[in-house]
């Protein structure tokens, strides 16, 4: 079972898109130029429905509390691009809101569990997955808290958590803080692992167990489409199709068709083909794109509170 945002559903097959913004709020970073909100609902839907025709049959929305996260504006977009939304629960880490600074571990699980057991606000829209990060400073207590919570909550709903490194070498304490929890690695997706610089930094960190994202296609600013293919090849070689989710984390309004960028629809449009012409097969093509993401996006059977640690 899948939980979207216009309700639980069975069997959603087909390619996903596991890390994308449909409305996202980072201006007090970067700007308001860059906002996905209110006025680019209509831009959004159409892009997706482009995506769709390509063959995307569902994405998920990673903004949280304290990024732009609006469910009533996902169902609306979900209605508008006839496709299948998960948003997700959780919190934005640059900085942390004051929940997560002062807020205990018990009191920021029953949070994240509420989410995707009753509803996010007063909008009775669930989560169907849970979203947490760090920020490119030192670790803290309350990130220690957080994903101590967050491990939590994921055993109670069955819900997968993903998480946003702002280093590759990250990845190891979110496993660590995440695994010692008590939550399967395999329920784990840790995102950004494009910007590694070779395969052998992806085996580190598969070593685990967990899934891990490529998921900056299309965001040439940062890496390009070629030297991903590369790393995906490469990590395909090496037997990691298995743990590999593609995406393109578009954030920005400029990465719109309208504004020029390739939008939700890179993916299939320009990366796929660059895979096949390197040698990737359509078996490990399709397990990145469909087998992995249905197994991160199906609830797992939660866990009697007795049996949690």
């Amino acid at each position: 079972m899948i939980r979207t945002v216009a309700g639980d559903v069975e069997g959603l097959a087909g390619p996903w898109l596991c890390h994308e913004h449909l409305q996202i709020d980072l201006c007090c970073q970067k700007g308001p130029e860059v906002v996905l909100g209110d006025a680019e609902q209509a831009d959004v839907a159409s892009d997706l429905q482009r995506a769709r025709q390509l063959g995307l049959c569902g994405v998920v929305d990673l903004s949280v509390h304290g990024s732009g996260r609006k469910p009533s504006n996902l169902l609306n977009i979900s209605r508008l691009a006839g496709l299948p939304v998960v948003c997700a629960a959780g919190y934005y880490w640059d900085p942390f809101p004051a929940e997560v600074q002062t807020g205990t571990v018990g009191a920021l699980r029953d949070a994240l569990v509420r989410e995707v057991t009753q509803g996010i606000g007063d909008t009775g829209i669930r989560a169907g997955v849970i979203k947490i990060g760090t920020g490119p400073g030192a670790i803290d207590g309350a990130a220690e808290r957080l994903f101590e919570a967050a491990a939590l909550a994921a055993l109670a709903t069955g819900a997968a958590v993903v998480t946003h490194t702002s280093a590759v070498e990250q990845a190891h304490w979110h496993l660590d803080a995440l695994c010692s929890a008590g939550l399967p690695a395999e329920r784990i997706l840790i995102s950004h692992m494009g910007a590694a610089q070779n395969v052998e930094q992806l085996l580190a960190v598969a070593r685990a167990g967990s899934l891990m994202g490529i998921d900056k296609v299309g965001f040439i600013a940062r890496r390009s489409n070629a030297e991903l293919a590369d790393l995906v090849r490469d990590a395909c070689a090496a037997g990691l199709a298995g743990q590999l989710i593609l995406s393109s984390d578009v954030a920005r309004k400029d990465r719109l068709l309208r504004r020029g960028g390739s939008s939700y629809g890179a993916v299939f449009s320009d990366f796929i083909p660059m895979l096949r012409e390197r040698g990737v097969t359509g078996q490990d093509v399709e397990l990145m794109m469909c087998g992995n993401p249905q197994r991160l996006l199906h609830l797992a059977s939660p866990l009697p509170l007795e049996a949690r640690s």
